[in-house]
């Protein structure tokens, strides 16, 4: 018994009639016919109650043919998973984040993903750094995401995780507006060499910390910095007039009238902070995971920002 044989007999068995279900079947009577003493030879029991006006079920014809509908619905469901599987249009994906990289990078990515893929059920996990390569490493997820180390994608990570950089911005001041009137179009980073620096955490941020002291540094002094939770607080007290920030460009988003605070270009240019995408390098990518890195990877050059990001040209 195959499901061919089941599929021909349940047609026969709603249709009660073998021609009309040879027609529906695009089959002649004859080999509907064979296939139907086939079924019932293999089974040992009659199925079918021939008469002149069609057929009849018996007894076992009608358990059969309740089996039957389930089976075929059970293999249709189970192909269609199986394909949608393979294709990437279901199954699940999980991605380890740093908080900081949601508002800019993560949102709109999952936004794309899901009206690409709305059947892959995707589960999100925040933790710190580290922990997002651990989660990737020790398989509780497919993918992390966070801000890389000033050394780039070579850094950091370890020999076992592939890194996929999906996003590179300059570095920004992010300075009260009544400190930023003073400084025109760009600021000099060593001009704000006396200023109390506002640093979001490594747990939430990454390498957003030895971005900032590297620039520092390269401009001649050692920066004073007070650790927040997240770029959104630093962005928030550096309105209020509580220090200042030198952040991603992103983070120019989070300014505005309401904030009292300013992002401005950098007069000299530092190394661009680098977003990655970590996955595992021993397996190769499930069809969720390529497609989200697919998708991560065919945006605009990221440090392409507009003319106020742009480097001077001599």
């Amino acid at each position: 018994m195959d499901l061919k044989q089941l599929e021909y007999f349940l047609a026969v068995a709603e249709e009660r009639s073998v021609t009309r279900a040879a027609v529906r079947l695009h089959l002649t009577q004859p080999p509907l016919s064979a296939q139907l003493a086939r079924l019932e030879h293999e089974l040992g029991v009659p199925l079918l109650v021939r008469h002149r006006r069609g057929v009849d079920l018996t007894e076992a014809g009608r358990v059969l043919a309740e089996r039957a509908r389930r089976l075929l619905a059970e293999a249709e469901a189970t192909a269609e998973e199986v394909t949608g599987t393979g294709q990437g249009r279901t199954g699940r994906l999980t991605v380890a984040f740093v908080a900081a990289t949601a508002g800019p990078l993560l949102v709109p990515l999952l936004r794309r993903f899901r009206d690409d893929r709305p059947d892959v059920t995707v589960r999100l996990v925040e933790d710190g750094a580290d922990a997002v390569a651990g989660h990737v490493r020790e398989r509780r997820a497919e993918l992390g995401l966070l801000y890389l180390p000033p050394a780039g994608a070579a850094a950091g990570v370890g020999h076992d995780l592939d890194v996929a950089v999906v996003r590179r911005e300059p570095l920004v001041a992010v300075l009260p507006r009544e400190a930023a009137a003073r400084f025109g179009d760009r600021v000099d980073l060593g001009a704000l060499a006396d200023a109390e620096f506002l640093v979001p955490a490594r747990a939430g941020s990454g390498s957003l910390a030895a971005h900032l002291v590297g620039a520092c540094r390269l401009s001649g002094f050692d920066p004073v910095r007070r650790e927040v939770q997240l770029v959104q607080t630093a962005v928030a007290l550096v309105g209020a007039g509580a220090g200042v920030a030198v952040l991603p460009a992103s983070a120019g988003e989070l300014c505005g009238p309401d904030t009292g605070a300013v992002a401005l270009p950098l007069t000299r240019h530092f190394p661009v902070v680098e977003t990655g995408l970590l996955r595992r390098r021993s397996e190769p990518p499930t069809p969720p995971v390529r497609r989200f890195l697919r998708l991560a990877l065919d945006t605009p050059e990221p440090d392409m920002l507009g003319p106020a990001f742009a480097r001077r040209r001599p």
